[in-house]
């Protein structure tokens, strides 16, 4: 039997990412932050393939009294232009998530206030340094929030600062905004705006036209073609733009490309990229069809493993003394004869698949191990970017 104590890691990990984003709705900031006079990104971009799944995304009016999804507001204005008058901001993000860095929007406001100036920039799920480009020189507060945005109540969401807690971790340390020198032509680096460390873990919420609604997708939603479905779950996942190519993506938004198809059986992945403003990650896309289509099972970025061709791990979320840990089989499925059983971190090669046959406790994928035989594709999944071992 596949190891019952690894496979429950791997669900929690999948379950409590799941919970998280599921979780991050607007639900009722009670004043919409104050409009900036300052730069916005393009929400155009052109789409990869004619799929019929779109991730256009739309400009975000605060919490709509409450409701679960944001009411019309004011479009997004066009990208700023980078030029010898303008700065720079960067950094790395961070969230407390078992498996990686959600998508967020980090945003400068003035110190002044916003109507003096605010700018932002998006960064995919996975995604850990950020930029703002086109920024006016002046003095800033920076702040991280998850998108889509958690609205928290009188005008906050979801989100950390850059602090001096931010800078030392020492418990004595302010959790206040620290200001942000800006100045052209230059860039203004090593503004990490992770302080999650505050009691209710809110900020100020950003200016409408920073934000944009990220695409989502219904849970068990199918579509008639790999691609529909791999690029509503990749933008999806990523609260990104889908492009053709990482070089059209506009300044400062996110964005994903979906990539070349690999079919296996009744299941396909798609190998592409993702990030903003030049930072570039590889990514993976999973689906599967059965009889009512094709869905997605996930997104990832970075990765570069499970597929054809590529060498990993065993992952079972750590080693389990005095069990086998993951099962081979000779064929996919539950009824393939266990041939042999795999601990965590043991290296392997796949050379071949993906094949679709669902199993409890899996989600339904097999890879074929190079000289041994298949593999519930749980089991070969390392935590996006989780800094585990």
């Amino acid at each position: 039997m596949t190891n019952t104590t690894g496979a429950m890691r791997i669900r929690l990990i999948a379950s409590v990412f799941g919970i998280i984003l599921v979780g991050l709705i607007l639900v009722g900031c009670a004043t919409p932050p104050e409009k900036r006079d300052g730069a916005a990104a393009s929400t155009s971009a052109s789409p990869s393939g004619a799929a019929s799944p779109t991730s256009t995304n739309t400009a975000w009016a605060g919490c709509g009294g409450g409701g679960s999804s944001p009411v019309s507001g004011p479009p997004l204005q066009t990208s700023p232009s980078t030029t010898s008058t303008s700065g720079v901001i960067a950094g790395t993000a961070g969230f407390p998530m078992p498996n990686g860095v959600a998508p967020q929007l980090i945003y400068a406001v003035s110190t002044a206030g916003a109507a003096h100036g605010a700018y932002s920039a998006e960064i995919v799920a996975g995604q850990f340094s950020y930029t703002i480009k086109g920024v006016a020189p002046g003095e800033y507060h920076v702040f991280s929030a998850v998108r889509p945005l958690v609205c928290k109540g009188q005008g906050t969401v979801l989100g950390a600062a850059y602090s001096e807690f931010a800078t030392s971790g020492n418990p004595s340390a302010s959790h206040a905004p620290l200001p942000v020198i800006v100045k052209a032509g230059a860039t203004t680096d090593r503004i990490n705006p992770g302080d999650w460390y505050t009691t209710d873990k809110t900020v100020a919420a950003p200016p409408i036209e920073l934000v944009s609604d990220p695409p989502t997708q219904a849970p068990g939603q199918t579509f008639a073609s790999a691609r529909d479905s791999a690029i509503a779950i990749a933008s999806a996942h990523a609260a990104a733009l889908i492009v053709d190519s990482m070089a059209t993506c506009p300044i400062n938004r996110a964005c994903v490309t979906i990539g070349t198809q690999h079919d296996g059986t009744e299941a396909a992945y798609f190998d592409g990229q993702g990030g903003s403003n030049g930072e570039v990650l590889r990514c993976l896309t999973y689906v599967v069809r059965d009889t009512a289509g094709w869905r997605g099972v996930r997104s990832q970025c970075p990765a570069v493993f499970p597929a054809v061709g590529q060498s990993g791990m065993v992952w079972l979320g750590g080693v389990t003394p005095g069990t086998c840990g993951a099962n081979v089989r000779s064929t996919p499925g539950p009824t393939g004869k266990v041939v042999a059983c795999l601990q965590h971190h043991t290296g392997v090669s796949i050379d071949a698949g993906p094949k679709y046959a669902p199993m409890e406790t899996t989600d339904g994928i097999w890879w074929h191990l190079a000289g041994k035989g298949w593999m519930a594709d749980t089991f070969l999944i390392y935590p996006e970017t989780c800094g585990c071992d």
